[in-house]
């Protein structure tokens, strides 16, 4: 909590002449033998989901965070928030975009936006979704591959989060990988303020050309039949991964 998209096809003809681009069934991708392009700028900004397409995959409505605006910069938009944490070395598993993390990486440039539920009653409270890009894939691949090493030695691990005015006990479970995609299940409580409870997060990193996409997926911690929505902890945020990552391809 702290921190489906189809491309529209046209008919590109004059890239089908020069031999840049094949259309396979609604979707460009490049012709066989040609790199795809790294991205660079603010055109990751594109790859962010907005309130309409969560909508669509989660079936409840999103509003953005009037407090969190979306975020667009360098290696700066990385936190370090949480560095009084312990083990440090698996904040990168509860917590998004943090620099401890990241600090060995070449980040170029970072995107992020927050949304909250903005219904009656729903199954998500909010999900956060953040893309970063570095120079090559090679670099995408090697990080993710660390990122992957890492959150299987946090498996099991359960976490005291620590800021200047938070803290919480996070528990770290079921890390695994499927198809580029890095996911854990982490189980979230407040130990400081009046806050109470446990709130199930939904984690998932994924990696795509030279990029890497992070999402987090908060769940309420408890809801009835009847609340909207189709989240699941298991699922939900591996979903919004693929996506993100599919629009990557659609931009390469």
């Amino acid at each position: 909590m702290r921190a489906t998209w189809s491309a529209m096809v046209t008919v590109l003809v004059a890239a089908l002449a020069t031999g840049c681009t094949a259309v396979i069934t609604g979707t460009a991708y490049p012709a066989p033998g040609m790199k795809p392009r790294p991205l660079a700028g603010s055109i990751i900004k594109e790859v962010l989901l907005d309130g309409t397409a969560l909508s669509r995959m989660l079936d409840q409505p999103f509003a953005a965070d009037p407090e969190l605006p979306p975020r667009f910069g360098g290696s700066d938009e990385l936190s370090g928030a949480y560095v009084l944490s312990s083990p440090v070395e698996c904040v990168g598993v509860v917590a998004m975009l943090q620099r401890a993390a990241y600090q060995s990486a070449n980040v170029t440039h970072v995107a992020r936006e927050s949304w909250w539920d903005d219904g009656d009653s729903g199954k998500v409270i909010s999900v956060d979704e953040a893309v970063v890009a570095l120079p090559t894939a090679a670099e995408a691949d090697a990080l993710f591959t660390k990122f992957s090493q890492q959150w299987d030695t946090c498996d099991g691990t359960v976490l005291t989060l620590r800021s200047a005015r938070l803290s919480f006990r996070d528990q770290i479970e079921d890390v695994r990988v499927a198809n580029s995609v890095l996911a854990a299940t982490v189980s979230e409580e407040s130990t400081s303020g009046s806050h109470s409870g446990t709130i199930p997060e939904a984690r998932a990193i994924g990696v795509r050309v030279n990029c890497l996409v992070e999402v987090e997926v908060a769940f309420y911690s408890a809801h009835s039949q009847s609340d909207q929505g189709s989240g699941e902890v298991s699922t939900s945020a591996i979903d919004i991964a693929r996506t993100m990552m599919e629009k990557i391809s659609a931009l390469s």
